[in-house]
């Protein structure tokens, strides 16, 4: 992973224009290529991002960031504070919770027991929004998603 913490401005062409102001920002480049970058404050999701596939061209002071939809993401750095690199390997994948991984595993045996005709097509199948727990098919072929969740409740709540 590179990571690069720099003072620069950003703009997105595609689905839509947008356009983030000079700031300090960190820019993040993951090992399967996707970029992101994000603020210091607010949440966790990033400011801008491209996903992979895409091409990354660097020129030092402009990256232009572009995939095969035909969407670009420019990168103007002004100020370089920190460029560094990071070799993580091989992820070994999340660990669920005994009780939401076992309800899974149940689950993805026997997804008719949420609905007549439901069969699974996948486990932990990848959107580009996050992983799917359980992503079936209905006896119609329309794609069913599944999360997992396990809640406490309290008796008589």
């Amino acid at each position: 992973m590179r990571l690069v913490v720099a003072r620069c401005t950003v703009d997105y062409e595609g689905r839509l224009a947008a356009h983030l102001a000079e700031a300090v920002r960190l820019i993040m480049v993951k090992a399967d290529g996707c970029v992101a970058i994000h603020a210091d404050g607010g949440a966790y999701k990033p400011l801008n991002w491209m996903n992979s596939p895409n091409n990354l061209i660097d020129d030092g002071e402009r990256w232009v960031v572009t995939n095969p939809k035909g969407e670009r993401l420019t990168i103007e750095l002004i100020e370089v504070i920190s460029d560094s690199h990071h070799e993580f390997g091989v992820d070994p994948g999340l660990e669920k919770d005994g009780v939401e991984a076992h309800l899974q595993a149940l689950l993805a045996q026997s997804p008719e027991v949420i609905a007549d005709g439901l069969t699974l097509v996948r486990r932990e199948f990848p959107p580009d929004i996050g992983p799917v727990d359980l992503l079936c098919r209905d006896s119609s072929g329309t794609a069913v998603a599944i999360e997992v969740k396990r809640r406490r409740c309290r008796p008589g709540a």
